[in-house]
């Protein structure tokens, strides 16, 4: 018996669930209704269930409740212009945590990213507390030097100042598998998700590039960040409440483009 069923007193045969379907699991029947090809290859992406107006399919391994409705207002495309263009990169943070609640909510809109063939392989790490985020800051000095990174950087961190988490409340990082073949895209991705839910908060983010790139190189700041073994740290954000708030968009390059 197959995974997906059909209550044909529903359907109405428009063929939308076959359209969508990304492994081209479904297929018509001698009349003309959707099966499951025998043997299929089913990613779990759940269109097949999200996409019928008539609520005529169901699958074994995505229960029904564990669906959410789509929001019946969207925002329009000046608001979301608007709110991308005008995101910035955090590096102020106020002295305030930032809720366990408002971090829950954020992963659970990441962890819907898309990821390569729906794989969902991510493996996400939080840490909160300015002392130990400071601590992470300080191994990944320890192994930036290792690295050769520039003194001139590095004699920011012996003046006191934190160029690596700039003093953020949360660091939140994406690991995946290491012989996972997209695990840098599916992250960023992911990662790029989670800032922007969290600027729809009033949050403050910023991409944390020195620990990622540090994290590749040097052993005991992966300790530290306790990431399992066999994972890969692939990208990480500083969270928290920004310090100020900008009133103007900054200018970028003139578009370079191509058009074929």
């Amino acid at each position: 018996m197959g995974r997906i069923a059909v209550d044909r007193s529903l359907c109405t045969k428009d063929g939308a669930c076959t359209e969508v379907c990304a492994g081209r699991s479904l297929i018509f029947d001698h009349e003309g209704f959707p099966k499951e090809v025998p043997g299929s290859r089913c990613i779990l992406c759940g269109h097949c269930v999200a996409v019928c107006p008539h609520g005529a399919l169901t699958h074994a391994e995505l229960p029904v409740d564990s669906f959410l409705p789509v929001p019946k207002e969207l925002p329009s495309a000046s608001l979301v212009d608007g709110f991308l263009m005008s995101r910035r990169s955090v590096r102020e943070f106020k002295d305030r945590p930032v809720s366990k609640e408002v971090l829950k909510a954020l992963l659970d809109v990441a962890r819907r990213a898309p990821t390569a063939t729906n794989s969902q392989r991510l493996h996400w790490i939080v840490v909160e507390g300015k002392e130990d985020l400071h601590r992470l800051a300080q191994e990944t000095v320890i192994g930036a030097r290792l690295a050769g990174v520039g003194a001139a950087l590095l004699q920011q961190w012996e003046d006191g100042y934190d160029f690596v988490l700039r003093g953020a409340s949360t660091l939140v990082v994406a690991c995946a598998p290491q012989d996972y073949a997209w695990r840098k895209e599916d992250s960023a991705i992911a990662l790029t998700y989670l800032e922007l839910a969290a600027a729809a908060r009033g949050l403050g983010v910023c991409w944390a590039g020195y620990l990622t790139r540090i994290a590749g190189l040097h052993e005991p700041l992966r300790q530290k960040l306790l990431v399992p073994a066999g994972f890969a740290v692939c990208g990480a954000l500083m969270l928290g409440e920004g310090k100020y708030s900008y009133r103007l968009i900054p200018p970028r390059k003139p578009l370079s483009v191509q058009w074929n």
